[in-house]
């Protein structure tokens, strides 16, 4: 009887969290960016429309708006708020688009020598460009907006995950039970499949922290030059860049988006470095 209750209960037990979450570093991390992430969600239960315009510009915080209001009336909490769900979408749109044309990339670069080379010369290229510089180039190729952050992005964190997913395939190619697989006549497909790609996928989601920090800060720092996502759509990197006009009247403007961006990108950076030290042991 007590054998088959302590089956049920490893049957019906929560699965063990991550290696890289159980220490200090990790929980920290997370916990941040659980928080700034429910704050985002949860901002229209309770904060106000983030685009509705009042008559009272630039006033201070009171009960009905906690953080005051822009220079056209609308309500800063709203905003800030809102500015955290076009973060989370930036990172949502980006960084699994650059995992996926980056890892792809790396492997048919890994698995094709002519093909690497074209391959590798293309991630020197978008790595000998910032970012920034990028989305310049991006805005005036295009124009200033969402998109042209995603692409900026995706095209920054490329060679990342690209050099990442090719060292990684190189390393498994080159395990005895590979060769031995390989030896013994077994399918090229079925090694891929089997040994070599499950390691890889592993190698290549120790980046995605890394890459949504970098998204993260890319977006801002876009905004804050304004090449970023565009008013009246709310952005934190935009919040800052025109609340830093108001920072002797209004300080309270530019001060929640930067509070708000640091503790996202703080919780990301703790979180991609706690992964990158459990894979590392």
């Amino acid at each position: 009887m007590t054998s088959t209750l302590a089956v049920r209960r490893r049957r019906f037990a929560l699965p063990a969290l991550p290696a890289a979450l159980r220490t200090r570093r990790g929980r920290t991390g997370a916990l941040l960016v659980l928080l700034v992430v429910l704050l985002g969600l949860l901002g229209p239960l309770f904060a106000a429309d983030p685009y509705r315009q009042g008559p009272d510009a630039l006033a201070g915080p009171s009960a009905a708006h906690l953080l005051g209001t822009d220079e056209v009336g609308r309500d800063l909490l709203a905003r800030a708020l809102a500015g955290i769900r076009t973060e989370l979408l930036v990172c949502l749109l980006a960084v699994p688009a650059a995992a996926v044309l980056g890892t792809a990339l790396g492997l048919l670069g890994g698995l094709n020598r002519l093909l690497g080379e074209a391959v590798q010369r293309l991630f020197d290229l978008l790595l000998g460009l910032h970012g920034v510089l990028l989305g310049l180039a991006l805005a005036l190729l295009v124009r200033p907006g969402l998109g042209t952050v995603v692409a900026t992005i995706v095209l920054s964190a490329l060679p990342s995950f690209g050099r990442q997913a090719r060292a990684a395939l190189l390393a498994q190619l080159a395990r005895d039970h590979v060769v031995a697989a390989r030896v013994l006549g077994v399918p090229r497909g079925r090694i891929l499949r089997r040994h070599v790609l499950p390691n890889v996928v592993d190698a290549t989601t120790a980046l995605l922290a890394v890459a949504m920090a970098h998204a993260v800060k890319t977006e801002g720092g876009l905004s804050v030059l304004g090449l970023g996502i565009q008013p009246p759509a709310p952005s934190l990197g935009t919040m800052i860049n025109t609340g830093s006009k108001y920072l002797f009247l209004h300080p309270g403007y530019a001060l929640a988006p930067v509070v708000l961006l640091g503790l996202l990108v703080f919780g990301l950076t703790l979180l991609a470095d706690s992964f990158n030290r459990e894979r590392l042991r």
